[in-house]
């Protein structure tokens, strides 16, 4: 059953008539075009993909053999026999209004559609690894350019360039409409890793002004200095999303001891995820060790979450968070991100990305989990 008629089902369980997708990345998810164009699927009939430009483009790249060319809602056959579903949690208001006053009763079908892109087949993981896999060249470009003296905005300038070359698509793809990334992602030294100035985002980072508070400033890099890179990866639309910690020239007091608790927290995440248990539960593991090793006050900056779901989009669900009642399935691929955050210390993370096997997970990554110490002439030492 491919992905059109596996939705199909899941909108007539849900009692309605049918389903306009209009949000770009689902398009691309059902249809596998990239083009302006909005899905139409109606149970027990043909899906149809009505190209809003560039008809010929939409063609060549649909998986549907139904292209239309339709620039608004005018041209959209849908004479249905109950409520559209359209993704609300997405879609501006004004346009939901429009589609109402031209088909009738709206209804929500974003959690639908979701849930079914949660659970990723054997070539989207495949994908997600090979995104992954591009943070190797970010580790490079840190090993050959993270110096006392160079500016966070210039190692930020320095990353996105090695990211380009090693295949980044240069866009990451957010679900929330006030969610922002930078390619090369929140970058933080010294004091501004303790800063947690924009969401969803945690190490934020400051940014260069008041108009995007996160990622990269100008500040000057010192020796002694942690530096924290997180960032979404993306390669042919799907991304992986990792972190690491690193250290200018040596390693500041307590950072070691730091360091494990980081790594200890996230081998108890992992150990917690396999099909059945609830998200909810593998943060409360988490947070279990958290309280254990007496790190709870700096415990994630006390944001209440140890990971998340990834795909198309960077923040996909279920999060790994209280109340989150969500089962783990096999094929979910997930983002887990330990963090300590002080401002006595600033913050040590690490984030890695699993996929949910039959009996527990599998990292999509081989990069050491550990805080990385990168000497004067580029030589790295890691801890632990």
């Amino acid at each position: 059953m491919n992905r059109i008629e596996r939705f199909s089902g899941e909108i007539e369980r849900a009692g309605l008539a049918g389903a306009l997708v209009m949000h770009p990345v689902s398009v691309f998810y059902l249809a596998g075009s990239g083009q302006p164009a909005n899905l139409l699927v109606v149970p027990g009939r043909e899906p149809v993909l009505y190209a809003r430009r560039y008809p010929d483009l939409a063609r060549r790249s649909s998986r549907v053999a139904n292209v239309v060319e339709a620039a608004g809602f005018s041209g959209i056959e849908a004479e249905l026999d109950g409520p559209l579903g359209m993704e609300l949690d997405v879609l501006p208001a004004g346009l939901v209004e429009r589609a109402k006053r031209r088909f009738g009763p709206v209804a929500d079908c974003s959690e639908l559609l979701l849930a079914q892109r949660s659970v990723k087949d054997a070539g989207e993981v495949e994908s997600m690894r090979e995104s992954v896999a591009m943070f190797g060249a970010l580790h490079e470009a840190m090993r050959q350019h993270l110096r006392p003296g160079i500016s966070e905005l210039e190692l930020s300038a320095e990353l996105a360039r090695a990211l380009r070359r090693a295949g980044h698509d240069g866009v990451v793809f957010q679900h929330r409409w006030d969610a922002k990334l930078q390619m090369e992602g929140a970058l933080a030294s010294g004091p501004n890793l303790a800063t947690i100035s924009r969401g969803p985002v945690t190490v934020t980072g400051v940014g260069l002004g008041e108009a995007f508070p996160m990622g990269a400033s100008r500040r000057e890099i010192a020796r002694g200095d942690l530096v924290n890179v997180d960032l979404g990866l993306n390669r042919a639309g799907y991304h992986g999303d990792m972190a690491r910690t690193y250290a200018v020239g040596e390693l500041p007091a307590g950072v070691e001891r730091l360091a494990r608790i980081c790594r200890e927290l996230q081998d108890v995440a992992l150990e917690a995820i396999r099909p059945g248990v609830t998200a909810a539960s593998v943060y409360e593991a988490a947070l279990g060790a958290a309280r254990r090793l007496d790190v709870e006050a700096s415990f994630q900056g006390g944001g209440p979450y140890i990971g998340h779901g990834i795909g198309l989009e960077l923040d996909e669900p279920p999060v790994l968070g209280p109340g989150a009642e969500t089962s783990l399935e096999e094929g979910m691929v997930l983002a887990v991100e330990p963090k300590l955050i002080s401002a006595d210390f600033g913050a040590v993370n690490i984030e890695d990305d699993v996929v949910v096997t039959a009996d527990g997970c599998e990292l999509l990554g081989d990069l050491p989990r550990c805080v990385f110490v990168v000497g004067d002439r580029g030589e790295v030492s890691t801890v632990p």
